[in-house]
């Protein structure tokens, strides 16, 4: 049907096409972002691993001395690291050291050790645990071998920015005094950082570890919340404010193109 003043609707004709270009690139450019935030939310580092780590290993004390209520502080860590999708792997420790899981390796197969640190029963207020595979080779503790897995490990998956979790009592063998200090030397040197959670550890001790990986090294225990049977919470990694950012986002975004570009 003619109109005899279609000139008079180019400016809105104008207006409403860049509306739709600017809808469109502002859809488009916000939904890439929330596909690459979504790809990697979640699987960046857990709460205890320092900022810039992507990938983790845990180097876990097993020596005589950790066992009882100790398990719970080690369940927790571990459930915390499986809980933020954390890539990573598992070294044991006592005298001698295991590599049971490579880095990068996925949270759920960190996830199959967690059962083995929760009680199966309690004898009065006593936790009872099952036996575990590495009973055998408990022994005393010697933490430069398990760090040295840990970094042979890192080096070996050739990870850039890697961290070593060191989960032990760190009351280590004076006969290691030596080893160790030669091994945080090396971690200083090839930057790769070191966190520690310490299990119930004597202050001295804890002191200790603090002069040889800085006293950012110490998992700050308010991390762990006890109940009156001393199990611990689990350790949170961090909330993914962008990628729920962006979501909305595109969702107000989706709402003002049905609103503006709809056809009359």
């Amino acid at each position: 049907m003619p109109l005899a003043d279609l000139h008079g609707l180019h400016m809105p004709v104008q207006r409403t096409s860049l509306v739709r270009v600017i809808l469109a690139a502002a859809l488009a450019g916000t939904f890439a972002l929330l596909f690459l935030t979504a790809r990697s939310a979640g699987a960046g580092r857990a709460a205890v691993f320092p900022q810039g780590a992507q990938a983790g290993v845990v180097a876990l004390d097993m020596s005589a001395s950790i066992s009882g209520p100790t398990y719970s502080r080690v369940a927790t860590t571990l459930r915390g690291i499986v809980n933020a999708n954390q890539s990573i792997g598992l070294v044991m420790f006592s005298d001698t050291a295991y590599e049971l899981l490579p880095p990068n390796s996925p949270p759920g197969a960190l996830a199959q050790f967690i059962p083995y640190f929760v009680p199966v029963r309690y004898y009065g207020s006593t936790p009872v645990f099952s036996q575990t595979p590495w009973d055998t080779f408990m022994g005393g503790t010697r933490i430069a071998t398990g760090l040295e897995m840990a970094r042979v490990a890192l080096v070996r998956a050739g990870l850039r920015h890697g961290a070593i979790l060191l989960v032990s009592d760190l009351d280590d063998s004076n006969s290691d005094q030596g080893l160790l200090d030669q091994e945080a030397l090396k971690l200083r040197a090839q930057h790769v950082p070191v966190r520690i959670v310490p299990l119930f550890a004597a202050a001295r001790d804890v002191n200790l570890f603090k002069a040889l990986f800085g006293n950012g090294s110490i998992v700050d225990p308010r991390v762990f919340t006890h109940t009156a049977k001393r199990r611990a919470a689990s350790v949170a990694g961090a909330q993914p404010w962008t990628l729920l950012l962006l979501g909305g986002a595109l969702v107000l975004l989706l709402a003002g193109n049905e609103r503006w570009n709809g056809r009359l």
